[in-house]
């Protein structure tokens, strides 16, 4: 998208304007609904490069995602781009490395539900209910493989949101019934559900990820363990799968 000059970007946008605080106090104007990866792209083409997500107003963001007003109105954002240097890239990294670990679950085993699917200190795990047999570590190959195939793919992490409704008949029409109860129960009252769609995958989510699956350097599945569904023990027996994950493959080899 070309620039247009230092205040604004020839794309047809309201000219209403949104100020940014960088790191180094720098405040620079932009137009409303400027993404991180445009400002990003603005203070050089090598950080939009290696650039994971942002923060912005303290919240970790995509960076295709359009900044939202800041509060109060008229006070700046206070803007930082993440690169993989940053702590707190990392946990982004392997949220979305859970999704592509939850895609190749799905592929090798159609019928597979999903759970729930966070971060932890050391990687990340995925609760999911096989149909037709309980996973074993010895499935850990097959899986790392096709994570590995996906990975080469780099296929981008495409943000969309649906009313609650839409969203609902969506994870339904999946026969995904654990994201349907999760709706029912806790996300309701939110009005509008945000989903993240890799290629054939799509996940109820709130994100934020990766800008595409070639960012992640090395990986490894760890272990499976049994976790009751939400945590009640009078629920069904579901399978944890472990895994980490880093931006550079001698991060990996030092655990």
């Amino acid at each position: 998208m070309p620039l247009a000059g230092p205040l604004g970007w020839m794309d047809g946008r309201t000219s209403l304007m949104v100020s940014i605080r960088l790191p180094d106090q720098t405040v620079k104007d932009y137009p409303e609904g400027t993404t991180p990866r445009e400002i990003a792209a603005g203070i050089g083409k090598r950080l939009a490069d290696v650039a994971v997500a942002a923060v912005a107003q303290g919240r970790i963001v995509d960076l295709d995602r359009p900044l939202e007003p800041p509060s109060p109105p008229d006070s700046p954002i206070d803007f930082k781009v993440l690169t993989p240097r940053d702590a707190d890239a990392l946990d982004v990294l392997r949220h979305s490395t859970a999704h592509v670990m939850a895609r190749a679950i799905l592929r090798l085993f159609p019928g597979t539900k999903l759970a729930f699917g966070p971060t932890t200190s050391q990687g990340y795990y995925y609760d999911v209910d096989s149909p037709t047999r309980p996973l074993t570590e010895d499935d850990f190959p097959a899986i790392e493989a096709e994570m590995a195939r996906l990975i080469t793919a780099a296929e981008p992490f495409e943000r969309f949101t649906l009313p609650v409704p839409e969203a609902r008949q969506f994870v339904l029409d999946r026969d995904q019934g654990y994201k349907v109860e999760h709706i029912d129960d806790e996300l309701k009252s939110y009005g509008i559900l945000s989903f993240y769609r890799q290629g054939e995958f799509v996940d109820l989510c709130r994100g934020p990820h990766i800008p595409n699956a070639g960012k992640i350097g090395a990986f490894k599945l760890l272990s499976i363990a049994g976790a009751y569904w939400k945590g009640q023990t009078d629920r069904k027996m579901l399978q944890r799968i472990y895994g980490t994950a880093f931006f550079d493959k001698k991060d990996l080899e030092a655990q």
